[in-house]
């Protein structure tokens, strides 16, 4: 349950009308509140600049005035962030437009500019004609106030957007998120948990029943749904997976329980779509991060020091990793009964997502290999055991077999070299762990 409503809660994060929408309803709300009883202009009040004290007419063209540079001043920043929005798609790639678009202080900007042109299109339209006293003079005030926020509010939007495209701001954030992820689905107290049974010869498989891109799993009604059947559930595909309408996804056992209804019942329990979401998938922040590396190595843009920037970023993620326990396979039912496996990534599967495409892209850039080597060798204090130790080591191989094919210079090849032989003889240290490195 847990993971479905984390699912939904980032889709409306990622909206760029949720909270726009919200901060709309809430000055709507005020402007009602203010127009229909608002406090009285006291006596006196006209010589207090900072309340307007005018007269109907007057309130109408100010009014007038405020509502057009306000719909104005909105028109620009919109094109501004669909224009930040292209560079970005073009440049970064086209998944990281989700990282903008969830970004919350442009959606806070956007939704101060919409609440504030509905707050005024609201205290307009309550203004009377000249022979009417009636006059809002409070709102009149707060809604001047609201239009001089937005001036500066601008200049704000304008400064964060412009660094928002720098590359190293950009591969920052998407570092962050990606910690933020792992912290979230790889908590540092988590139990090992048991090892995963094998799937019986005997047990039924089937499939999901749509294509689409696996985005969310609710653990917790499979195992409820398992523990009514009497039953035990292996999962073949995992968040972030792209799953085939006759695929073998799902395994039961004991065969007699998997009838129908039950199928359904577990297909419930499935989030598919049509692109992978970092709800429940720890690879996805990871793979941002690589393709802004592939798309900095590419020839048309050549800037090997963005790849060397994401190379630092992803080591510095695996080394987080590391220090975890890998999420636990094996869930359980009040009992201690196994009820379902699920299918986990491993420390050899994270390794090859964060540098296998970076050195097939990088293979004619020795500067680039080298990075990878050195960002391999810092991670040996934390490969405290074969399992994560062999990823590295098996990384560190390719990497010297890449440098030995390409047409190098002696001189590069020689550093290659050297490097790798440093970085292995790291990992094959095993005096060496975190606690010692800390």
């Amino acid at each position: 349950m847990k993971g479905r409503l984390r699912h939904y809660w980032m889709f409306l994060r990622e909206s760029l009308w949720f909270v726009p929408l919200l901060m709309s309803s809430a000055a709507m709300a005020l402007a009602v509140l203010l127009v229909t009883s608002g406090p009285v202009l006291p006596d006196g009040a006209a010589e207090l600049w900072l309340v307007y004290s005018g007269d109907p007419e007057s309130a109408r063209q100010m009014m007038g005035a405020l509502l057009s540079g306000i719909i104005t001043m909105t028109s620009l920043v919109v094109s501004i962030t669909v224009v930040v929005l292209t560079l970005a798609a073009g440049q970064l790639g086209p998944r990281l437009v989700r990282n903008f678009i969830s970004d919350p202080q442009t959606q806070v900007v956007l939704g101060l500019f919409m609440a504030t042109i509905l707050y005024l299109l609201v205290v307009f339209r309550s203004i009377g004609a000249p022979s009417d006293n009636a006059i809002p003079h409070f709102a009149i005030t707060v809604g001047t106030a609201l239009s001089a926020l937005c001036l500066f509010v601008l200049l704000f939007f304008v400064h964060k957007l412009a660094r928002s495209i720098m590359y190293d701001n950009a591969v920052r954030d998407v570092s962050r998120q990606l910690r933020a992820s792992i912290d979230l689905l790889m908590p540092e107290d988590a139990d090992a948990g048991k090892m995963p049974p094998p799937v019986p010869e005997d047990a039924v498989w089937f499939g999901l029943g749509e294509d689409g891109y696996v985005q969310a799993v609710d653990f917790d009604m499979l195992v409820r749904k398992a523990c009514e059947a009497d039953a035990v559930l292996w999962l073949d595909v995992r968040p972030g997976h792209f799953a085939l309408v006759r695929g073998r996804h799902l395994a039961v056992h004991p065969p007699e329980a998997c009838d129908e209804a039950f199928r359904r019942s577990i297909r419930e329990a499935f989030i598919v779509g049509t692109e992978r979401t970092p709800t429940q998938d720890l690879e996805y922040g990871i793979r941002q991060l690589v393709e802004m590396s592939l798309r900095a190595l590419s020839p048309g843009i050549n800037d090997v020091y963005t790849a060397l920037t994401v190379i630092d970023m992803l080591s510095s993620a695996l080394s987080r990793i590391f220090e975890r326990p890998l999420q636990v396979a094996v869930l359980c039912d009040k009992t201690g009964a196994v009820r379902v496996v699920r299918n986990v990534t491993d420390h050899d599967g994270l390794v090859r997502a964060a540098f296998d495409q970076i050195r097939q892209a990088g293979a004619t850039m020795p500067g680039v290999l080298i990075r990878v080597a050195e960002a391999l060798e810092a991670l040996a204090p934390y490969a405290s055991d074969e399992p994560r130790r062999q990823p590295l080591l098996a990384q560190i191989a390719l990497i010297e077999a890449t440098g030995e094919r390409s047409d190098f210079l002696d001189r590069d090849r020689e550093a290659l070299r050297f490097r790798c032989r440093s970085a292995r003889d790291s990992l094959s240290d095993r005096t060496v762990d975190c606690r010692a490195a800390g």
